[in-house]
């Protein structure tokens, strides 16, 4: 399940509970990452640091998802983000990937998913 090198996630949500399950998937593969519970503190976190991947949910009061990502491609348009949500997107993926996304997790994330898309990411 542990990736070829450890990657370093930069996860935002406004649920702590989806935060600390989300810390320890990443702990449990292998992972580091940095936490945000909101889009503009993932915003000044990249600023400051940088992330080989984005976990991004998208809804979240004050500056949602998709907000969030319009903010940050400008900056970064390279990193890969994942939108994270409870529906699941694919019926408009279409949109969100037209928006900035790279993928997309359902909720509740799931280890062996996590892990499958986090090492397509390595490619």
């Amino acid at each position: 399940m542990v990736s070829t090198r450890p990657l370093r996630l930069l996860v935002t949500d406004d649920d702590p509970i989806q935060l600390r399950a989300a810390a320890r998937l990443l702990k449990t593969l292998g992972h580091t990452g940095a936490l945000a519970t909101q889009g503009q503190m993932a915003l000044d976190l990249l600023e400051r640091q940088s992330f080989d991947v984005m976990l991004l949910d998208l809804r979240m009061p004050v500056l949602d998802g998709l907000e969030t990502l319009a903010r940050l491609r400008p900056r970064h348009p390279k990193l890969p983000v994942v939108l994270v949500s409870g529906d699941d997107l694919g019926v408009n993926w279409s949109f969100y990937r037209d928006a900035g996304a790279d993928a997309y997790l359902v909720k509740p994330l799931d280890i062996d998913t996590l892990s499958a898309l986090l090492q397509r990411r390595l490619r």
